[in-house]
């Protein structure tokens, strides 16, 4: 999140541990079944196989024309439809979403990964919430079952001071100094977040930077999360920031610097250092592509996952709320130097991962992923980059394993078209099946 979301924020996120309810449905156990005259795309091997997709206890048993039946499973013919695994957002907010005015769409966890699920985003990384809300929901789902796209959590930020994460009035935790790092990571360590999400950034954002932490902090921030194999994604704000952090060790960060160019050898420290880039192109533009073509609001995967109301706040720009002119000025400085430097770093080889950073103004739980990965072709990338960017990447880097190959967890998406062929059609669910389970249909 960024920092002209104010005191709206602070009672939406509150708001959202409400939301944490008992006595939900759990998932189903997971089944045996066959998926039937497939195009099955493994964005790992960046290949198609044709035939079928065989599931034994919610995990890929084989695939391929000659794949034997197991006795008894039962078959569903997908009729020519593709296959391919199911979604994944690195980043987001999983409060709801946010609208221009009025209340906005207040799911919590529970209710966005159910919303997720619905468009075929099957996971989502969490990368600040109340710290033992999001990290219970996410111990309640693995324990119990409880509905929806898998949640994966870091908890709080870690971050200085009055810094970006402490102005919403929801509990965080604080660095300032190296003894504060590593006393905040080893008691979070405690809690068993999937990653540690800290900040970086020393942006001007409407006139004012808030504080951020020291160069000495961020490196103790790292290095107290991989004493305990825990991994760090870095919101950064400037292409300083980023390469401070790359120089630190983290392993992920999140959003793309601008309007500046970006500064020669970035890419290169990347590649060298292996860190995956999330770009985050959504948050960084979506809301002015919404203000110059509304049209973007009626797309039917969207409407199915949004509250109207929600919806109809965005269409009129000239009633946006004028707080939120400085936030729409400044997306509309990043759409096309974003671009370009993703565009830069992908093909320097540098790993890109799709989040979204939803909960905020422009972008939307689950759906926004699908537009993260247009956005992500429009900078460049090849339809197989966008595809392994929201699927086989960030499976990697959480050590999760979902997919089409053979003992990969079975959860994946079936689709009417392909998307290969235009990375749209991802937005053309048919069906959305979970560990051998169909758990959701589209509308085709």
């Amino acid at each position: 999140m960024r920092s002209w979301v104010r005191a709206r924020e602070r009672s939406r996120l509150a708001a959202a541990a409400v939301l944490l309810t008992a006595g939900l449905a759990t998932h189903v156990a997971a089944q045996d079944l066959v998926l039937e005259n497939a195009h099955i795309v493994d964005p790992r091997a960046r290949t198609v196989i044709e035939g079928r997709l065989v599931i034994r206890a919610g995990r890929v048993a084989a695939a391929g024309a000659d794949a034997p039946v197991p006795p008894g499973a039962p078959i569903l013919d997908v009729q020519g439809r593709w296959v391919i695994p199911g979604l994944f957002d690195l980043h987001t907010h999983s409060f709801g979403n946010a609208a221009m005015t009025g209340p906005g769409q207040m799911t919590g966890p529970v209710g966005t990964a159910r919303l997720a699920l619905r468009a075929g985003v099957t996971g989502f990384l969490d990368l600040f919430s109340m710290e033992d809300m999001i990290l219970g929901v996410r111990d309640r789902q693995r324990a119990e079952g409880l509905p929806g796209a898998d949640v994966f959590a870091a908890g709080p930020c870690l971050t200085a001071t009055g810094g970006h994460c402490s102005e919403y009035g929801v509990p965080t935790r604080l660095v300032d100094t190296p003894e504060d790092a590593w006393r905040e990571v080893d008691a979070l360590a405690l809690k068993r977040p999937d990653v540690v999400k800290l900040v970086y950034d020393h942006n001007v954002y409407g006139g004012r930077s808030l504080p951020t932490l020291d160069r000495a902090t961020l490196q103790a921030v790292v290095e107290a999360a991989h004493s305990h194999a825990l991994k760090t994604i870095v919101h950064v704000g400037t292409w300083q920031d980023l390469q401070d952090a790359v120089e630190a060790g983290a392993d992920a960060v999140t959003h793309t610097p601008g309007p500046g160019p970006m500064p020669p050898g970035v890419a290169a420290l990347m590649v060298q250092k292996g860190t995956l880039h999330i770009p985050t192109l959504a948050v960084q533009s979506e809301l002015a592509r919404i203000a110059r073509d509304p049209a973007l609001l009626d797309r039917p995967l969207l409407v199915e996952s949004v509250d109207p109301s929600v919806l109809d706040s965005y269409r009129d720009p000239a009633v946006w709320p004028a707080r939120m002119q400085g936030f729409l000025a400044w997306v509309r400085s990043l759409e096309r130097p974003n671009l370009e430097a993703v565009s830069t770093l992908a093909a320097a080889g540098v790993r890109i991962g799709a989040g979204t950073d939803a909960g905020n103004p422009g972008v939307f739980q689950g759906y926004s992923v699908h537009r993260e990965m247009e956005l992500l072709v429009e900078a460049g990338l090849s339809e197989w980059d966008a595809l392994a960017a929201a699927t086989v990447v960030p499976m990697e880097f959480l050590g999760h394993d979902w997919g089409v190959e053979a003992g990969a967890e079975a959860t994946v998406l079936v689709l009417d078209a392909s998307p290969l062929v235009d990375i749209r059609n991802t937005q053309r669910i048919h069906a959305v099946i979970q560990r051998g389970v169909r758990v959701a249909e589209g509308g085709s």
